[in-house]
């Protein structure tokens, strides 16, 4: 899990998670916005965390390759020095990345906005009701002056 910042929040893995378990620990660490996959046909799976968190689902137009996943792992591991256990941990942490991507021209609009309007103040806020909502900054950020 990374922070709309690209700062790792958790990384796990297990033969032994169930739904409940894995919609309750990623609950755990706030509002997930995106569910992501390495492999596109998405898995069943995958797509009920994602019904069930709430969240977009990001999968990729074709499979990733394991050159691309491990390129991900080294650039991220430059900054934080932190080494994923397993190939699972590995590959979630690199579609993590490419979807968080995904969303930065977003992102990126509502500072934009946001500083134009002179309210960065609402920053965290409005990035979570326009991922989270899905709705215009505009309305966003209206919600939060009434």
């Amino acid at each position: 899990m990374l922070d709309i910042y690209g700062s790792l929040v958790n990384v796990s893995s297990s033969k032994n998670y169930n739904l409940e378990s894995i919609i309750k620990e990623m609950s755990s660490y706030g509002k997930v916005v995106v569910v992501g996959t390495d492999v596109n046909p998405c898995h069943k799976f995958v797509r009920k965390i994602s019904k069930a968190l709430k969240a977009e689902l990001f999968i990729p137009k074709e499979n990733m390759l394991v050159k691309k996943k491990v390129y991900l792992n080294n650039e991220f591991r430059k900054e934080t020095k932190i080494k994923m256990k397993n190939k699972h941990q590995r590959d979630a942490l690199a579609i993590a990345m490419i979807a968080l991507k995904s969303l930065n021209p977003l992102l990126n609009k509502i500072e934009l906005h946001l500083i134009q309007e002179n309210k960065e103040h609402l920053t965290e806020k409005v990035k979570e009701i326009v991922l989270v909502e899905r709705i215009p900054i505009n309305k966003a950020v209206k919600s939060l002056s009434n």
